[in-house]
């Protein structure tokens, strides 16, 4: 389901503890363009302020064991915005996982993915954002081995077949995939995939987080309070569950439509 409007109006029109898990990517203050609705390039303090609020209310309407993941970049003009929002929030939620989404990597010689190139001498080139994940006890138990990675070394592996979980079933040969994720970013050449969204992340970005929230269960529901092009509720159909998706944008929500229906799982 996508909803039109100011994203503050409609989350307080949503059920008290509706939601298992929350996805999303608000606006980064660095000028982007979301359209004649959306000041993208507030004085920080203000900017910080609208944040509290909408998270407040998804606060309000998350389970009391959910989880909130939060994507969001920075530039090198104003390196601090994750920092200042995790902060900001720190009212409101315990930071259970600090995440680092690696949308490129250089090892040795050779580089893996995909960044904004920069003209400067002064600075490096930002190769990759944060997840903030938000929980509101700090307590809420992940569902780690659903995005878990095979052991390289299978010496690991036998010494965990000796040791079988409550049901008497060997586990699997899966670990912790840690909190640095490599995802590749989406460039220019995969604007169909996004439209004319100014900050679109990948699917998978938003699959990992919600399968790491909920595991394979399918009687769950999803929000992204700042849907944009409908990433998030594309993975939700992809996982087979129930999505809804908030947006100011009219011509982002049609592009986030039919780029729902149009995924085949």
């Amino acid at each position: 389901m996508l909803i039109e409007g100011d994203v503050i109006e409609k989350l307080k029109e949503l059920d008290e503890k509706k939601f298992d898990c929350i996805v999303t990517s608000p606006p980064y203050n660095i000028g982007k363009d979301y359209g004649k609705k959306v000041n993208d390039k507030k004085p920080m303090d203000k900017y910080l302020d609208w944040l509290l609020e909408v998270f407040q209310e998804c606060k309000r309407v998350l389970k009391d064991n959910g989880s909130i993941f939060i994507n969001i970049g920075y530039s090198n003009i104003e390196p601090w915005i994750a920092m200042d929002v995790a902060q900001k929030l720190r009212s409101e939620f315990v930071l259970q996982n600090n995440i680092t989404w690696v949308k490129n990597i250089s090892i040795e010689e050779t580089s893996y993915g995909h960044f904004k190139p920069i003209n400067s001498q002064r600075f490096l080139n930002v190769t990759n954002e944060t997840i903030l994940h938000f929980t509101k006890n700090g307590i809420v138990p992940l569902e780690k081995l659903a995005i878990g990675v095979p052991y390289m070394h299978k010496s690991n592996l036998k010494e965990r077949s000796k040791k079988k979980d409550k049901t008497g079933i060997e586990k699997p040969d899966l670990r912790c995939r840690g909190n640095t994720w490599f995802i590749k970013y989406e460039t220019i050449q995969h604007k169909s995939e996004k439209g004319d969204h100014p900050a679109s992340f990948p699917v998978e970005l938003a699959e990992k987080c919600i399968k790491l929230a909920i595991g394979d269960k399918k009687d769950v529901c999803v929000l992204d309070p700042f849907v944009g092009s409908g990433t998030t509720l594309v993975a939700c159909k992809k996982l087979g569950i129930e999505g809804m998706g908030i947006d100011i944008n009219p011509e982002f929500l049609q592009f986030a439509q039919s780029r729902i229906e149009k995924y085949t799982p």
